[in-house]
């Protein structure tokens, strides 16, 4: 790579994740999803960053694997195995996450945005998983968007290759809002990114470990209500619930700051 084909960049609480090889169309290689990784478990270990924002550079969002990629740097990793891996690490991040989508999301580029749990979509972006007119299937990105979808539009939109507008998007439901111009893009997820801050981290982790746990388990009548009971047991005991409630008794606008879930302090600047 002659150039960091995927950026990082830090706000204070908000952590910014750029794919930048907008000639490509922000196509993913081998190299760049490796670095992506690298970079999200960066912002996911530092306990300083509590919102993680994914973007793109350019006119496209991603428009997923680049097949024409002749990449001959050696590797040790499975690219099969990487770019799952990096769907599966980001719809597991323990921070909240948010698709800023500037522009059209194919293939690969949809797993990346159904892998977020925020999506503001500019209004001339699309979605479009056009896997089965190049003879190829979308298997990678099933796991993180059927799920979500459901079995009849998966299809719809697997079978058809469709492009899928960003209104009618957020009309079925799979986008959190849509922005006419790049401004409104930019403060519509700035005010999600607010809200996100408000609340308390260790609290965000355990909604989002919450859904997947009851979700996963298809609403078994034994494991999911003990699971809900754990849950608010942790939940209302723990220093953070005291920290939150305290400060609502007072009046007070809660101080987060000391509640980071990051592991470790980062070693190193991507």
């Amino acid at each position: 790579m002659s150039e960091k084909e995927v950026l990082y960049s830090q706000q204070g609480a908000v952590a910014t994740i750029t794919l930048n090889r907008p000639k490509r169309g922000n196509a993913l290689s081998g190299p760049m999803v490796n670095l992506f990784v690298d970079i999200l478990n960066l912002a996911t270990n530092d306990p300083i960053v509590r919102v993680i924002v994914v973007t793109g550079n350019g006119k496209y969002f991603c428009t997923g694997m680049d097949l024409t990629s002749q990449d001959d740097t050696p590797s040790a990793t499975d690219p099969v195995a990487a770019t799952q891996t990096m769907f599966t690490a980001l719809s597991r991040c323990p921070k909240p996450t948010v698709a800023r989508m500037n522009g059209p999301a194919l293939g690969g580029g949809v797993g990346i945005v159904f892998s977020c749990n925020f999506r503001i979509v500019h209004s001339s972006a699309y979605f479009s998983m056009p896997e089965v007119h190049r003879g190829l299937i979308p298997a990678l990105i099933s796991e993180v968007i059927v799920p979500q979808l459901g079995a009849f539009r998966s299809k719809q939109y697997m079978l058809s290759g469709e492009r899928v507008p960003a209104h009618e998007a957020y009309r079925v439901g799979f986008a959190t809002a849509v922005a006419e111009d790049m401004e409104a893009l930019d403060k519509k997820v700035k005010d999600y990114v607010e809200l996100l801050l408000q609340g308390g981290p260790g609290a965000m982790r355990d909604v989002k470990q919450l859904i997947e746990a009851v979700d996963s388990r298809g609403g078994d009548t034994k494991v999911v209500p003990a699971y809900v009971r754990d849950a608010f047991a942790k939940m209302i005991t723990s220093e953070e619930a005291a920290h939150g409630i305290g400060a609502f008794a007072s009046r007070e606008k809660p101080n987060w700051d000391e509640f980071g879930l990051g592991t470790d302090k980062p070693k190193s600047k991507l």
